[in-house]
């Protein structure tokens, strides 16, 4: 799920990281439930005042969605967890160690396939292009990433927390079957109760 808040200008803001403050509101991360919210006036009723939706509100969740995502991959290549390439995946996969898998969206899916057989039970999250995964590393692109097993350490966090930012960015990019919202090309929707 996605909270969002109310900004001080009465704009509808959504929280992606969760430490807005302020009354949230909660909606599926789906991007057909949220325009459908915004086009039903649910914000309007759950907050009972006039708001503000800026003009490219889903693009700038999913935005938000996928920098939270990339985020969570910078945060464990500096802790030295992140695995690229093919090659060091590959060899970290026959000694098992690989917690996770990451996989650009558009990548080939023959250098998956070959991946995947060597150890078929290994979570991939596949919904991030190869320009976003790169962010994380400052490169031109990124295709196959592995989080590598902290023996020291738990590793439920670390999986719960790819598992939400990766599953919340792939519901929404699942579900995005090009909504299109009313009124979409003005400045703003703004609506009175």
């Amino acid at each position: 799920m996605i909270r969002f808040v109310l900004g001080p200008l009465g704009e509808v803001v959504p929280d992606i990281e969760e430490k807005l403050p302020g009354k949230g509101m909660w909606v599926t991360s789906c991007y057909e439930t949220i325009s459908k919210t915004v086009e039903k006036r649910s914000f309007e009723r759950s907050t009972h005042q006039k708001v503000l939706i800026s003009d490219g509100f889903l693009e700038n969740i999913e935005r938000k969605l996928v920098d939270r995502a990339v985020s969570a991959v910078g945060l464990a290549r500096r802790a030295g967890r992140v695995l690229a390439g093919h090659a060091k995946i590959d060899r970290a996969l026959r000694e098992r160690k690989v917690l996770l898998r990451i996989e650009a969206k558009d990548g080939a899916e023959d250098g998956r396939n070959k991946l995947t057989r060597l150890d078929p039970n290994i979570p991939i999250l596949d919904c991030a292009y190869g320009k976003e995964l790169a962010r994380a590393f400052e490169k031109r692109d990124a295709i196959h990433l592995a989080i590598a097993v902290d023996n020291k350490k738990g590793n439920d966090g670390l999986m719960a927390k790819f598992k939400k930012d990766f599953g919340r960015l792939e519901q929404f990019r699942k579900s995005n079957k090009n909504v299109k919202l009313e009124n979409s090309t003005y400045q703003c929707i703004e609506t009175i109760i």
